[in-house]
Protein backbone atom coordinates (compact mmCIF):
# COMPACT_ATOMS: atom_id res chain seq x y z
CA UNK A 1 0.00 0.00 0.00
CA UNK A 2 2.83 2.58 1.05
CA UNK A 3 4.72 1.68 -2.06
CA UNK A 4 2.00 1.82 -4.40
CA UNK A 5 1.18 5.25 -2.69
CA UNK A 6 4.89 7.12 -3.10
CA UNK A 7 4.33 5.60 -6.51
CA UNK A 8 0.77 6.79 -7.66
CA UNK A 9 0.30 9.32 -5.35
CA UNK A 10 -3.13 10.03 -4.24
CA UNK A 11 -5.03 11.11 -7.29
CA UNK A 12 -5.83 8.97 -10.47
CA UNK A 13 -6.44 9.98 -13.27
CA UNK A 14 -8.03 8.37 -16.93
CA UNK A 15 -8.86 9.72 -20.06
CA UNK A 16 -11.36 8.65 -22.60
CA UNK A 17 -10.20 9.16 -26.38
CA UNK A 18 -13.65 8.77 -27.84
CA UNK A 19 -15.67 9.16 -31.28
CA UNK A 20 -15.30 12.53 -32.93
CA UNK A 21 -12.00 13.25 -30.80
CA UNK A 22 -13.89 14.40 -27.59
CA UNK A 23 -11.69 13.72 -24.94
CA UNK A 24 -13.60 12.04 -21.21
CA UNK A 25 -11.72 13.41 -18.43
CA UNK A 26 -12.11 11.78 -14.82
CA UNK A 27 -9.87 12.62 -11.76
CA UNK A 28 -10.41 10.90 -8.38
CA UNK A 29 -8.75 11.37 -5.44
CA UNK A 30 -8.01 8.68 -2.88
CA UNK A 31 -8.88 10.27 0.76
CA UNK A 32 -8.01 7.39 3.50
CA UNK A 33 -10.07 4.27 1.77
CA UNK A 34 -12.52 6.08 -0.32
CA UNK A 35 -12.03 7.56 -3.47
CA UNK A 36 -13.73 11.41 -4.17
CA UNK A 37 -14.38 13.16 -7.54
CA UNK A 38 -11.56 15.51 -7.95
CA UNK A 39 -12.02 16.83 -11.81
CA UNK A 40 -14.48 15.47 -14.35
CA UNK A 41 -14.65 17.09 -17.77
CA UNK A 42 -15.11 16.84 -21.48
CA UNK A 43 -13.43 18.23 -24.32
CA UNK A 44 -13.03 18.75 -27.61
CA UNK A 45 -9.18 20.02 -28.07
CA UNK A 46 -6.50 18.09 -26.59
CA UNK A 47 -4.07 21.31 -25.95
CA UNK A 48 -7.41 21.91 -23.74
CA UNK A 49 -7.11 18.94 -22.24
CA UNK A 50 -3.41 19.22 -21.41
CA UNK A 51 -3.86 22.54 -19.61
CA UNK A 52 -6.73 20.56 -17.51
CA UNK A 53 -4.13 18.04 -16.41
CA UNK A 54 -1.30 20.20 -15.92
CA UNK A 55 -0.79 18.82 -12.50
CA UNK A 56 -1.25 15.06 -13.56
CA UNK A 57 2.09 12.87 -14.13
CA UNK A 58 0.02 9.44 -14.87
CA UNK A 59 -2.70 8.45 -16.33
CA UNK A 60 -5.03 5.55 -17.50
CA UNK A 61 -5.82 5.89 -21.50
CA UNK A 62 -9.17 4.55 -23.05
CA UNK A 63 -8.95 4.66 -26.55
CA UNK A 64 -12.32 4.00 -27.80
CA UNK A 65 -12.36 6.16 -30.60
CA UNK A 66 -13.85 5.40 -34.38
CA UNK A 67 -10.32 3.53 -34.82
CA UNK A 68 -10.79 0.81 -32.35
CA UNK A 69 -13.24 -2.08 -33.99
CA UNK A 70 -15.58 -3.62 -31.32
CA UNK A 71 -17.55 -6.90 -31.48
CA UNK A 72 -19.22 -9.46 -29.23
CA UNK A 73 -19.17 -13.56 -30.09
CA UNK A 74 -20.90 -15.91 -28.58
CA UNK A 75 -17.51 -18.00 -28.89
CA UNK A 76 -15.11 -17.95 -25.26
CA UNK A 77 -11.69 -19.68 -25.26
CA UNK A 78 -8.77 -19.58 -22.62
CA UNK A 79 -6.68 -18.64 -26.04
CA UNK A 80 -7.28 -15.16 -26.49
CA UNK A 81 -6.09 -15.32 -30.19
CA UNK A 82 -8.61 -17.71 -30.93
CA UNK A 83 -11.48 -15.45 -29.85
CA UNK A 84 -9.56 -12.46 -31.69
CA UNK A 85 -9.22 -14.62 -34.49
CA UNK A 86 -12.94 -16.04 -34.57
CA UNK A 87 -14.70 -12.31 -34.13
CA UNK A 88 -12.02 -10.71 -37.11
CA UNK A 89 -11.00 -13.67 -39.10
CA UNK A 90 -9.19 -11.31 -41.85
CA UNK A 91 -7.02 -9.32 -40.02
CA UNK A 92 -2.96 -9.86 -39.13
CA UNK A 93 -3.38 -10.34 -35.95
CA UNK A 94 0.56 -9.24 -35.59
CA UNK A 95 -0.43 -5.51 -36.58
CA UNK A 96 -3.19 -4.96 -33.52
CA UNK A 97 -3.41 -4.68 -30.30
CA UNK A 98 -6.13 -7.01 -28.54
CA UNK A 99 -7.95 -7.14 -25.54
CA UNK A 100 -10.72 -9.41 -24.72
CA UNK A 101 -13.36 -9.72 -22.07
CA UNK A 102 -15.38 -13.25 -21.30
CA UNK A 103 -18.16 -12.75 -19.44
CA UNK A 104 -18.52 -16.93 -19.31
CA UNK A 105 -21.19 -17.12 -22.59
CA UNK A 106 -19.55 -14.72 -24.90
CA UNK A 107 -16.41 -12.46 -25.41
CA UNK A 108 -16.46 -8.40 -25.77
CA UNK A 109 -13.18 -8.11 -28.28
CA UNK A 110 -11.62 -4.74 -29.27
CA UNK A 111 -8.74 -4.23 -31.64
CA UNK A 112 -6.69 -1.57 -32.53
CA UNK A 113 -3.89 -0.92 -34.97
CA UNK A 114 -0.57 -0.28 -32.86
CA UNK A 115 0.90 2.57 -34.65
CA UNK A 116 -2.36 4.28 -33.38
CA UNK A 117 -1.96 3.12 -30.46
CA UNK A 118 1.84 4.30 -30.07
CA UNK A 119 0.54 7.43 -31.46
CA UNK A 120 -1.93 8.59 -29.28
CA UNK A 121 0.03 7.49 -26.01
CA UNK A 122 3.15 9.53 -27.31
CA UNK A 123 0.65 12.58 -27.56
CA UNK A 124 0.43 12.25 -23.65
CA UNK A 125 4.29 11.32 -23.06
CA UNK A 126 5.67 14.54 -25.35
CA UNK A 127 3.07 16.42 -22.75
CA UNK A 128 5.16 14.85 -19.54
CA UNK A 129 2.35 13.01 -18.84
CA UNK A 130 2.79 8.96 -18.40
CA UNK A 131 0.62 6.74 -19.72
CA UNK A 132 1.19 3.71 -17.20
CA UNK A 133 -1.58 1.58 -19.37
CA UNK A 134 -4.01 1.56 -21.71
CA UNK A 135 -7.47 0.10 -23.03
CA UNK A 136 -9.59 -0.72 -26.40
CA UNK A 137 -13.04 0.11 -26.34
CA UNK A 138 -15.44 -0.89 -24.23
CA UNK A 139 -13.80 -4.02 -22.44
CA UNK A 140 -12.44 -2.38 -19.31
CA UNK A 141 -16.12 -2.28 -18.19
CA UNK A 142 -16.01 -4.97 -16.44
CA UNK A 143 -13.41 -3.94 -13.61
CA UNK A 144 -17.09 -1.91 -12.57
CA UNK A 145 -19.19 -4.99 -12.56
CA UNK A 146 -18.26 -5.74 -8.74
CA UNK A 147 -20.15 -2.22 -8.03
CA UNK A 148 -23.06 -2.47 -10.14
CA UNK A 149 -26.75 -3.43 -9.89
CA UNK A 150 -28.87 -5.22 -12.56
CA UNK A 151 -29.12 -2.22 -14.83
CA UNK A 152 -28.68 -1.02 -18.88
CA UNK A 153 -25.51 1.06 -18.47
CA UNK A 154 -24.66 3.16 -21.63
CA UNK A 155 -20.80 4.30 -22.41
CA UNK A 156 -19.89 6.86 -24.52
CA UNK A 157 -20.65 4.41 -27.50
CA UNK A 158 -22.14 1.34 -26.11
CA UNK A 159 -24.39 0.34 -23.56
CA UNK A 160 -24.52 -3.09 -21.48
CA UNK A 161 -27.48 -5.19 -20.39
CA UNK A 162 -25.94 -6.37 -16.52
CA UNK A 163 -27.54 -8.66 -14.43
CA UNK A 164 -26.19 -10.38 -11.40
CA UNK A 165 -22.77 -8.22 -11.88
CA UNK A 166 -21.85 -9.76 -15.44
CA UNK A 167 -22.65 -8.75 -18.81
CA UNK A 168 -25.21 -10.07 -20.43
CA UNK A 169 -25.60 -8.20 -23.41
CA UNK A 170 -23.43 -5.16 -24.92
CA UNK A 171 -24.71 -3.67 -28.78
CA UNK A 172 -23.38 -0.29 -30.22
CA UNK A 173 -25.34 3.01 -29.22
CA UNK A 174 -24.97 6.29 -30.20
CA UNK A 175 -23.45 8.65 -27.30
CA UNK A 176 -26.15 8.96 -24.38
CA UNK A 177 -25.55 11.29 -21.42
CA UNK A 178 -26.78 9.53 -17.83
CA UNK A 179 -25.83 9.91 -14.70
CA UNK A 180 -25.16 6.67 -12.73
CA UNK A 181 -24.11 6.25 -9.19
CA UNK A 182 -21.48 3.94 -8.36
CA UNK A 183 -20.72 3.13 -4.97
CA UNK A 184 -21.51 6.83 -4.33
CA UNK A 185 -19.31 8.36 -6.90
CA UNK A 186 -22.19 10.06 -9.14
CA UNK A 187 -20.95 10.02 -12.77
CA UNK A 188 -22.24 10.10 -16.38
CA UNK A 189 -21.78 7.58 -19.48
CA UNK A 190 -19.03 9.18 -20.64
CA UNK A 191 -17.39 8.98 -17.44
CA UNK A 192 -17.90 4.71 -16.89
CA UNK A 193 -15.08 3.63 -18.88
CA UNK A 194 -12.82 6.60 -17.76
CA UNK A 195 -13.79 5.14 -14.04
CA UNK A 196 -13.30 1.80 -14.85
CA UNK A 197 -9.67 2.68 -15.73
CA UNK A 198 -8.88 3.97 -12.36
CA UNK A 199 -10.41 1.15 -10.75
CA UNK A 200 -7.94 -1.08 -12.85
CA UNK A 201 -4.72 1.05 -11.54
CA UNK A 202 -5.78 2.53 -8.32
CA UNK A 203 -6.03 -1.07 -6.58
CA UNK A 204 -2.51 -2.52 -9.15
CA UNK A 205 -2.09 -2.71 -12.65
CA UNK A 206 -3.80 -5.33 -14.84
CA UNK A 207 -1.12 -6.60 -16.93
CA UNK A 208 -3.47 -8.97 -19.38
CA UNK A 209 -3.43 -7.21 -21.98
CA UNK A 210 0.02 -7.07 -24.24
CA UNK A 211 1.87 -7.82 -21.16
CA UNK A 212 4.99 -6.88 -22.77
CA UNK A 213 4.29 -3.41 -23.88
CA UNK A 214 1.83 -2.75 -20.73
CA UNK A 215 4.58 -4.01 -18.36
CA UNK A 216 7.44 -1.33 -20.33
CA UNK A 217 4.43 1.22 -19.77
CA UNK A 218 5.15 1.03 -15.67
CA UNK A 219 8.24 0.17 -16.25
CA UNK A 220 9.22 3.72 -18.15
CA UNK A 221 6.97 5.32 -15.54
CA UNK A 222 8.35 3.62 -12.65
CA UNK A 223 12.03 4.44 -13.98
CA UNK A 224 10.90 8.08 -14.21
CA UNK A 225 9.21 8.28 -11.19
CA UNK A 226 12.12 6.36 -9.40
CA UNK A 227 14.71 9.32 -10.53
CA UNK A 228 12.02 11.94 -9.88
CA UNK A 229 12.47 10.98 -6.14
CA UNK A 230 15.82 10.51 -6.05
CA UNK A 231 16.42 13.89 -7.47
CA UNK A 232 14.37 15.40 -4.82
CA UNK A 233 15.66 13.18 -2.05
CA UNK A 234 19.21 13.72 -3.67
CA UNK A 235 18.58 17.36 -3.29
CA UNK A 236 16.63 17.14 -0.24
CA UNK A 237 19.70 15.58 1.73
CA UNK A 238 21.86 17.90 0.06
CA UNK A 239 20.37 20.60 1.45
CA UNK A 240 19.64 19.54 4.52
CA UNK A 241 24.01 18.38 4.89
CA UNK A 242 24.06 22.04 3.76
CA UNK A 243 22.22 23.42 6.44
CA UNK A 244 23.83 21.15 9.18
CA UNK A 245 26.90 21.89 7.92
CA UNK A 246 26.07 26.02 8.24
CA UNK A 247 24.39 25.43 11.50
CA UNK A 248 27.83 23.64 12.81
CA UNK A 249 29.84 25.84 10.69
CA UNK A 250 28.12 28.55 12.15
CA UNK A 251 28.42 27.36 16.28
CA UNK A 252 32.24 26.25 15.82
CA UNK A 253 33.04 29.83 14.23
CA UNK A 254 30.85 31.13 16.76
CA UNK A 255 32.95 29.38 19.60
CA UNK A 256 36.14 29.81 18.03
CA UNK A 257 35.26 33.58 18.02
CA UNK A 258 34.57 33.23 21.52
CA UNK A 259 37.66 31.80 21.99
CA UNK A 260 39.78 34.10 20.24
CA UNK A 261 38.01 37.01 22.63
CA UNK A 262 39.05 35.07 25.43
CA UNK A 263 42.45 34.29 24.03
CA UNK A 264 43.02 38.14 23.59
CA UNK A 265 41.56 39.18 26.88
CA UNK A 266 43.86 36.76 28.66
CA UNK A 267 46.82 37.92 26.74
CA UNK A 268 46.09 41.25 27.95
CA UNK A 269 45.93 39.93 31.62
CA UNK A 270 48.45 37.62 31.39
CA UNK A 271 50.87 41.11 30.31
CA UNK A 272 49.28 42.92 33.00
CA UNK A 273 50.22 39.79 35.86
CA UNK A 274 53.53 40.22 34.45
CA UNK A 275 53.76 43.87 34.66
CA UNK A 276 52.47 43.79 38.39
CA UNK A 277 54.49 40.50 39.04
CA UNK A 278 57.78 42.11 37.94
CA UNK A 279 57.30 45.36 39.78
CA UNK A 280 56.13 43.46 43.04
CA UNK A 281 59.53 41.35 42.42
CA UNK A 282 61.50 44.81 41.84
CA UNK A 283 59.55 46.39 44.65
CA UNK A 284 60.59 42.89 46.77
CA UNK A 285 64.30 42.99 46.22
CA UNK A 286 64.39 46.79 46.80
CA UNK A 287 62.61 46.00 50.42
CA UNK A 288 64.96 43.08 51.05
CA UNK A 289 68.18 45.34 50.16
CA UNK A 290 67.04 48.02 51.97
CA UNK A 291 66.39 46.21 55.05
CA UNK A 292 67.75 42.59 55.48
CA UNK A 293 70.82 42.76 57.76
CA UNK A 294 72.18 39.31 56.90
CA UNK A 295 72.33 40.37 52.70
CA UNK A 296 74.14 43.85 53.67
CA UNK A 297 76.54 45.68 55.09
CA UNK A 298 74.19 48.86 56.58
CA UNK A 299 74.37 47.70 60.33
CA UNK A 300 78.72 47.63 59.53
CA UNK A 301 78.51 51.13 58.10
CA UNK A 302 76.31 52.57 60.81
CA UNK A 303 78.98 51.07 62.97
CA UNK A 304 82.29 52.31 62.10
CA UNK A 305 80.54 56.12 61.34
CA UNK A 306 79.13 55.86 64.99
CA UNK A 307 82.56 54.84 66.32
CA UNK A 308 83.87 57.51 64.83
CA UNK A 309 81.80 60.42 65.86
CA UNK A 310 83.82 63.02 68.06
CA UNK A 311 82.01 63.59 71.50
CA UNK A 312 81.40 67.23 71.00
CA UNK A 313 79.00 66.29 68.28
CA UNK A 314 75.34 64.77 68.04
CA UNK A 315 73.98 62.95 65.80
CA UNK A 316 70.36 63.71 64.63
CA UNK A 317 70.21 61.14 61.21
CA UNK A 318 71.63 58.44 59.36
CA UNK A 319 69.67 57.01 56.17
CA UNK A 320 71.30 54.75 53.92
CA UNK A 321 70.52 54.70 50.40
CA UNK A 322 67.77 57.71 51.05
CA UNK A 323 64.97 58.19 48.63
CA UNK A 324 64.93 60.26 45.79
CA UNK A 325 61.40 61.49 45.81
CA UNK A 326 58.34 60.47 48.23
CA UNK A 327 56.65 57.05 47.91
CA UNK A 328 53.54 57.60 45.65
CA UNK A 329 50.32 55.02 44.75
CA UNK A 330 51.13 53.24 41.51
CA UNK A 331 54.29 55.18 41.14
CA UNK A 332 58.27 53.32 40.79
CA UNK A 333 60.13 53.93 44.13
CA UNK A 334 63.69 55.31 43.85
CA UNK A 335 66.37 56.23 45.87
CA UNK A 336 70.05 57.00 46.03
CA UNK A 337 72.43 54.16 45.81
CA UNK A 338 75.56 53.78 48.15
CA UNK A 339 74.83 56.76 49.94
CA UNK A 340 74.49 57.42 53.49
CA UNK A 341 73.02 60.54 54.78
CA UNK A 342 74.51 62.01 57.85
CA UNK A 343 72.93 64.80 60.22
CA UNK A 344 73.48 66.36 63.13
CA UNK A 345 74.54 69.31 65.43
CA UNK A 346 78.60 70.25 66.57
CA UNK A 347 80.00 72.24 69.53
CA UNK A 348 83.28 72.42 67.91
CA UNK A 349 83.72 73.26 63.72
CA UNK A 350 87.24 71.59 64.26
CA UNK A 351 86.03 68.74 65.43
CA UNK A 352 83.72 68.27 62.59
CA UNK A 353 86.41 69.12 59.80
CA UNK A 354 88.45 66.20 61.71
CA UNK A 355 85.80 63.97 61.46
CA UNK A 356 84.71 64.70 57.72
CA UNK A 357 88.51 64.29 56.76
CA UNK A 358 88.81 60.85 58.94
CA UNK A 359 85.94 59.30 57.07
CA UNK A 360 87.27 60.34 53.99
CA UNK A 361 90.38 58.61 54.82
CA UNK A 362 88.34 55.45 55.27
CA UNK A 363 88.84 52.89 52.61
CA UNK A 364 84.85 51.83 52.08
CA UNK A 365 84.40 55.57 51.95
CA UNK A 366 85.06 57.51 48.04
CA UNK A 367 84.28 60.93 49.69
CA UNK A 368 82.39 63.14 51.62
CA UNK A 369 79.39 65.57 50.16
CA UNK A 370 78.60 68.66 52.49
CA UNK A 371 75.45 69.71 51.68
CA UNK A 372 74.89 72.40 54.54
CA UNK A 373 76.57 73.69 57.41
CA UNK A 374 74.37 76.47 59.62
CA UNK A 375 74.08 77.63 63.05
CA UNK A 376 70.90 77.11 65.04
CA UNK A 377 71.53 78.82 68.01
CA UNK A 378 75.11 80.71 68.90
CA UNK A 379 76.46 77.36 71.22
CA UNK A 380 75.44 75.02 68.54
CA UNK A 381 76.04 74.52 64.78
CA UNK A 382 74.32 72.02 62.44
CA UNK A 383 75.52 69.99 59.77
CA UNK A 384 74.42 68.00 56.82
CA UNK A 385 76.72 65.97 54.41
CA UNK A 386 76.63 62.40 52.24
CA UNK A 387 79.06 59.73 52.27
CA UNK A 388 79.33 57.99 49.20
CA UNK A 389 80.37 54.47 49.63
CA UNK A 390 82.56 52.17 47.19
CA UNK A 391 80.31 50.28 44.97
CA UNK A 392 82.44 47.07 44.98
CA UNK A 393 83.75 47.43 48.66
CA UNK A 394 83.52 44.17 50.14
Amino acid sequence: MIRHKITYGSVFTAVELASNSNFHLLALKRKKQELDILKKDVFTNFDDLILALKSCKHLFLIINSDKVLTKMVRFTHIAKESVVKTAFPNISINDFYYEVFDNGTSSLVSICRKEVVHETVKLFQEKGISVIQFSLGNTSFHKLLPFLNDFHFHSSNGVFEVKDHKVIEWSKSKESSKNYDVNGLTVTSNQLLPLAGIVSYCNGIDQSLEQKVQRNLVIDYQQKRIFQLGTRLGLGFLFITLIINFLLFNNYNTQVSELKSELAMNEVYKKQLLRVRDLVTKKKRMVERMNSVSNSRVVWYFDEIAKSVPRTISLDQLEYQPLLRSIKKDKLITYETNKIIVAGVTKDDSDLTYWINLLEKKDWIQKVTIKDIGGENTQLTSFDFVVHLKAKYK
